[in-house]
């Protein structure tokens, strides 16, 4: 497979990963919000900072409210990690591939790119609508999701696609994560206040694993949680499981050759095996975090540079 292709298909997969799971920001931003607005707690900025584009979001809105947050994260179309901008992204791809992509495929893709854009055309756009238009963008994404998986057949390019996918998705449900660390409890010591179950039932519900955790699980309990969306190896949105999947596409696109970006993935989910959501905690959560998103970044460059061994081919996003 080209490497141009491979690039289209992951990048394609990617950007529609990104937008639902910006999507999914947003909702829990705003349920947690509603939560806690008496408490005093800022629940916007760290929402931007941990995108690590505060300086892009400061120039153009200034202040951090809901609605500039809310704005930059949706509608802004300069801005590269914005659904808008994410979607536009993945239906210029789609473009780029439409000779080898199913039809129909191709014409969800197409009209889902258009969604974000035309909705930003309304003179008022008010909270209800902006989460009626996240729930909608997570449908979608996961429509198309579902289509690739029943109309495209095992070759390299379903596998590109799978890669793209779960490595992105590891990467945000690792940084929802985040938002969980700097919206709540900035100190361990802080994880059993009487309102942290909502706000950790907030978490399971952006990653829609409420029903999954309370039939595994029961109560709500930080370790338990914790497990349940970093080191449960079959939940589709734990890490661990996202990250196993990734390797075994990758082994698949390669037919078993191994490279550095194998050995590293490889490495990082014994890790994740060997651990337990106790260990993270008591190691403090902030750092566990910080320490998983550089060695995932790590392995998303080894994989670009295995498979563009020519850094000018490396994506720009």
């Amino acid at each position: 497979m080209l490497s141009r292709v491979a690039d289209q298909i992951m990048w394609m997969s990617r950007y529609i990963e990104r937008a639902a799971n910006t999507a999914r920001f947003l909702e829990v931003s705003y349920h947690l919000n509603l939560d806690i607005q008496q408490s005093g707690v800022d629940q916007w900025r760290p929402l931007v900072e941990i995108t690590g584009d505060m300086k892009i979001f400061s120039a153009r809105y200034g202040e951090p409210t809901a609605e500039n947050v809310m704005h930059f994260l949706m509608f802004n179309p300069e801005y590269i990690n914005s659904i808008a901008r994410c979607l536009t992204a993945a239906r210029e791809n789609a473009k780029g591939l439409r000779e080898n992509m199913p039809a129909e495929l191709f014409e969800a893709i197409n009209a889902l790119g258009k969604l974000v854009p035309d909705a930003a055309r309304k003179k008022e756009f008010f909270h209800s609508q902006i989460l009626d238009l996240c729930r909608e963008v997570k449908r979608e994404c996961m429509m198309i999701s579902g289509m690739f998986s029943e109309i495209i057949e095992r070759g390299r390019g379903y596998h590109f696609w799978r890669l793209g996918e779960f490595m992105e998705r590891a990467d945000k449900t690792s940084r929802l994560l985040h938002v969980k660390y700097f919206y709540i409890h900035p100190q361990i010591s802080d994880l059993e206040s009487s309102l942290d179950d909502m706000q950790w039932l907030a978490l399971l519900l952006s990653l829609d694993a409420r029903e999954a955790y309370h039939r595994t699980h029961g109560l709500i309990r930080p370790d338990n949680v914790i497990h349940m969306i970093v080191l449960n190896p079959a939940f589709p949105r734990a890490i661990l499981f996202c990250l196993q999947s990734a390797l075994q596409s990758l082994n698949l696109i390669t037919r078993g050759v191994q490279g550095e970006p194998h050995r590293k993935l490889a490495a990082l989910c014994e890790q994740l095996e060997s651990l337990s959501g106790s260990d993270i905690l008591s190691t403090g959560l902030n750092e566990f975090i910080e320490s998983l998103q550089l060695e995932m970044n790590n392995i998303n460059t080894s994989i670009f540079n295995y498979f563009n061994p020519d850094p000018a081919l490396l994506p720009g996003a």
